[in-house]
């Protein structure tokens, strides 16, 4: 670029002389005009680059500086003027004015065409041949195009930050959770329920305060949240909960750090959650959890070596089996069904399921299913109200209303007819019932247990039991094992009952004959029928099996008191008999015996 000379002409092609090997030399002056418009040219982008750096400013303040800086740079700039559109907006430079003389150049960010840049001679240029505008003004237009460009980038960025923090200040000072910034262990902002959780002072005061440094008496308190985040550069989200131990009450504190770029550099913004509630909650919990927990092992471990649950007597495996499952259905509201042979003790089964379960403090309310007679059933069932017939002079419950908040035991409950357990599946089902002369239906909050000597599937496939009805009251089922399958416990029952009817000392204990004859027995009534037995045995002193009307005492040949073959005998007995309830299986032989496999085996080895 040159100047304009005294003339006020354009020197377009200077001549130069020719140095000595013949190649033209530049004039002095005319390398002190080329440097004198490269100083221009560089004085105008510094100019505008440098319009960005004051503070606090708008861009249609930077865009009216930089137009008016722009007619300097050119080669004529008394004649010079400029004007810039961008973002819908123009700005001028002193006396513009739009003339045939224009050069323009576009304004493109992110490949978009966002303003135009255009410089006007107000007046012809001086005489000259040729374009108006020197190239060199054509490269400066175009510097000048992308350092505007740059400076609303960088103008449009810095705004939406500063947009993008008032929002997200107003957020953090409204939010119910602490909100710290931390940029190299300095705290660039907190908002006040931060300062509220850890007794801080106010949030001003609380800018670039590093995180380590005792700027408070709680600084070791934060130091234990901010450990895992600040010796080193994290690059994923962490979450930590930590205890404050305040000397009235502990809190705890949920922290989530989350690792940002925060002006071009490395930040860490974390928030931080009072969550001490659900945590007294979640240990609340736990410690009843582990109440229940130790209670259950206490409980299931006695189970394994104790004699008796409630009235029930039986050490043997199969025992401990129901007494596991009489406590799971003490501990769930659900219908259940016990089977068993007659005498072997379905309703003191009923019993400890109930003496067991919450409903142990209200009424326990046996019925002998066997016993109701079908015309009879709803006033049984359901009571009747005053006058409802010619002997109703009061209102008299039924066994479901005597039965409310307690468990209603429904012994032989196969005996029902379906018109019986049509009625009473609708009033179990929630559909209350009406009593026998009543208005107004009734509704009751009672559990069933019912015992059956049968299978009830059984009675549902012969058509006896309904399928609506089996399905309600058999959820659980408990299937109690014959004393024939269990007469390892019967010396404990034996020395039980005995107690319980308090017989003189001659009979307080059975002879081992006598022991070995009540071993041998195959019980059809069960533990019924040992009683029974003993209760004569007591009375009439010696045994008296009514099935066969034999005593077994009145056997006294020599034979019989060689104890060694007695007992050979016996043991062969019961081995034999062992192995035919097992089908074979020597396994479940053993059990039954109480002895090991290997011990079966040596005691009747396979022929």
């Amino acid at each position: 670029m040159t100047s304009k000379n005294k003339n006020n002409k354009i020197p377009l092609a200077p001549r130069h002389k020719k140095s000595a090997d013949g190649n033209a030399a530049l004039p002095t002056n005319t390398l002190s005009n080329a440097l004198t418009e490269r100083i221009k040219e560089l004085n105008c982008l510094y100019g505008i680059s440098n319009l960005f750096e004051n503070q606090d400013v708008s861009l249609s303040w930077i865009m009216q500086r930089a137009v008016e800086l722009i007619p300097a740079a050119w080669q004529y700039p008394e004649n010079a003027c400029a004007r810039i559109r961008i973002d819908g907006q123009e700005y001028f430079s002193r006396n513009f004015k739009i003339t045939r003389w224009q050069q323009n150049t576009k304004i493109i960010l992110n490949e978009n065409h966002v303003g135009d840049v255009d410089v006007f001679y107000i007046a012809a240029p001086p005489e000259k041949s040729g374009p108006a505008f020197l190239e060199e003004e054509d490269r400066l237009l175009r510097a000048i195009g992308e350092r505007l460009s740059k400076v609303l980038w960088l103008k449009r960025a810095e705004e939406a930050l500063k947009e993008s923090e008032a929002r997200y200040r107003i957020l953090t000072e409204q939010i119910t959770e602490g909100v710290s910034l931390v940029q190299d262990e300095r705290f660039y902002y907190v908002n006040p329920e931060f300062c509220k959780i850890f007794n801080l002072p106010a949030v001003e005061k609380m800018r670039d305060e590093q995180v380590h440094l005792p700027f408070s008496e709680n600084i070791d308190e934060i130091s234990i949240f901010f450990q895992s985040v600040t010796d080193s550069q994290i690059d994923a989200k962490i979450e930590e909960i930590h205890p404050l131990v305040r000397p009235q009450k502990t809190f705890w504190i949920q922290v989530c750090h989350n690792p940002i770029m925060y002006k071009g550099r490395p930040a860490l913004l974390s928030t931080f959650k009072d969550i001490t509630k659900i945590k007294e909650e979640q240990i609340a919990a736990q410690q009843v959890a582990n109440s229940l927990n130790n209670e259950n092992k206490m409980l299931r471990s006695s189970l394994k070596d104790r004699y008796r649950l409630g009235n029930i007597l039986g050490h043997t495996q199969v025992m401990q089996e129901v007494y596991e499952l009489i406590i799971k259905a003490a501990s769930t509201t659900a219908n259940v069904a016990i089977f068993g042979e007659s005498g072997s003790g379905k309703e003191l089964v009923a019993h400890a399921i109930h003496e067991n379960s919450n409903r142990k403090n209200h009424p326990f309310v046996a019925v002998n299913c066997s016993a109701i007679q079908e015309t009879l059933f709803e006033r049984e069932f359901f009571g009747h109200c005053k006058g409802a017939f010619s002997s109703a002079h009061a209102d008299s419950p039924g066994y479901l209303d005597l039965a409310d908040g307690g468990t209603l035991f429904l012994d032989e409950v196969a005996d029902l007819s379906l018109n019986m357990q049509a009625k009473l599946l609708r009033a179990i089902e929630g559909g209350g019932y009406r009593p026998v002369g009543g208005a107004k239906a009734v509704s009751s909050d009672f559990r069933i247990i019912s015992a059956s000597n049968t299978s009830l599937i059984d009675k549902v496939t012969s058509g006896d039991v309904r399928h609506d009805f089996f399905y309600r009251i058999q959820v659980l089922q408990i299937q109690i094992p014959p004393l024939r399958h269990r007469k390892q416990d019967i010396p404990l029952l034996v020395e039980h009952f005995l107690k319980e009817m308090g017989p003189s000392d001659d009979m307080a204990r059975v002879p081992g004959r006598t022991m070995d004859m009540l071993l041998e027995y195959d019980w059809p009534g069960n533990v019924r029928e040992l009683r029974n037995v003993l209760q004569r045995y007591v009375t009439l002193g010696h045994l008296e099996f009514l099935t066969t009307g034999q005593k077994p005492e009145a056997a006294t040949s020599t034979e019989m008191l060689n104890l060694r073959d007695a007992v050979t005998d016996l043991e062969k007995s019961l081995i034999a008999r062992a192995l035919q309830q097992a089908g074979g299986n020597r396994t479940r032989a053993a059990a039954l015996l109480g002895i090991s496999r290997r011990a079966l085996f040596r005691k009747a080895p396979v022929s």
